[in-house]
């Protein structure tokens, strides 16, 4: 087969599902089924440590071992050796990095470069409020991270607000491509769910995400026993993270509080599909993967306008300040607790915008757009025509 008939080769370094249940993970196995579909040949990197389920066959993937230490991956001897084999068996077109994949990232790029592949790469590293001690943290990490990205010849930015904040560290504006997160939504859908039924519920609040200080998951807890519902009102939290032992002691004292820890995107979307009120309390987000999954599914939502999340729930959603917290959200949670009909006019606007503006069918279309650009910077094989899957 020539070049011009071949698929487009891609190596995926991503996030296993299993032990993870974060966006990172979603993006990984959402994006590389989006660009198997689009006639891609995808090879997939994990690690081990993320769990066992990865969104190809088994047989297909690269699964690495390292360390992971809250936020940092550190690589286990060996792994760079593990990976140049694989990708000089593999020989790809584009090598395509979530960032940060582990502290191998920019050694992978450079890889990339010596099989004169392109490398892209997505960054997934939040932001906060501009002129806070959050902020300052954040800006500090993405000039650190530009440190390592000489030989990514595109960067996928997931909002403008990202795209300035990368240019500010560093990183030329004109290797880097707006390409928003994108959701599914053929598979998930409005649909029905016997969570009310399970949980013995007349109303279910539902977050899912990790259990991590950011999300101010215990202020979310607080704000809903705050109201003083009664006992048939629920509130579901999905995920796992470091404050699972305190929400596990706030939730033995108050029975309308029930932690299901980590659930698969298929247990997911009986969630969204069963709630009624979904909520996202982060003070810093890029943009949030369980927002779309909880806006194509139709649920009515409450989010702070952390990162580009406000941005994307805007007239769609309830959007309410970062900082504070509280008392918008108790003020929230009473009015779309007590209003059915104003959940469901936010639940068919919130589905209408992921599907008009989040599609993943779109998003994969854009990142190919993005790896036909980077392989025109030069550092693809000469000679090598545009394969099928980007023409």
């Amino acid at each position: 087969m020539t070049a011009e008939q071949r698929p487009l080769r891609v190596a995926f370094f991503g996030h296993a599902e299993g032990l993870r249940g974060d966006g990172l993970s979603t993006y990984s196995r959402e994006l590389v089924r989006a660009l198997r579909a689009h006639g891609a040949e995808v090879r997939f990197f994990a690690h081990h440590e993320d769990g066992e389920v990865v969104p190809v066959d088994r047989g297909d993937a690269v699964l690495l071992r390292a360390w992971h230490f809250k936020t940092v991956t550190i690589p286990r001897p060996g792994a760079m050796r593990t990976i140049t084999a694989a990708l000089e068996q593999f020989h790809p077109d584009v090598v395509h990095i979530s960032w940060s994949f582990s502290l191998h990232d920019g050694a992978i790029a450079r890889a990339a470069h010596r099989l004169r592949a392109a490398c892209v790469a997505t960054f997934h590293l939040p932001h906060g409020p501009a002129g806070t001690s959050r902020g300052r943290v954040l800006y500090g990490l993405y000039r650190y991270h530009r440190t390592r990205m000489g030989h990514v010849d595109r960067c996928i930015a997931l909002s403008t607000e990202q795209r300035d904040l990368l240019v500010r560290a560093g990183y030329p504006a004109a290797q880097i491509a707006v390409i928003p997160n994108g959701v599914d939504t053929a598979a998930i859908t409005p649909g029905p769910s016997e969570l009310h039924a399970e949980l013995t519920a007349a109303v279910v609040v539902l977050y899912i995400g990790r259990l991590d200080p950011e999300k101010r998951v215990p202020a979310l807890v607080e704000s809903f026993l705050s109201l003083d519902l009664p006992a048939d009102h629920v509130l579901c939290i999905a995920g796992d993270g470091i404050q699972r032992g305190r929400l596990r002691t706030l939730a033995s004292r108050h029975p309308t509080v029930r932690l299901v820890g980590l659930v698969s995107s298929e247990r997911a979307l009986t969630l969204l599909r069963g709630c009624d009120v979904f909520v996202l309390p982060s003070t810093a987000e890029g943009l949030s993967l369980s927002l779309l999954e909880a806006m194509a599914a139709g649920c009515a939502i409450v989010a702070t306008d952390a990162g580009e999340d406000g941005r994307a729930l805007q007239g769609a959603g309830m959007v309410i300040p970062t900082h504070p917290l509280r008392p918008a959200l108790d003020h929230a949670f009473r009015r779309l607790i007590s209003d059915p009909e104003l959940r469901d006019r936010l639940g068919h606007a919130a589905r209408e915008r992921a599907v008009t503006s989040y599609a993943m069918a779109q998003n994969a279309e854009r990142v190919l757009g993005a790896y036909t650009e980077a392989r025109r910077s030069g550092h693809a094989a000469p000679g090598t025509a545009t394969p099928a899957a980007l023409r």
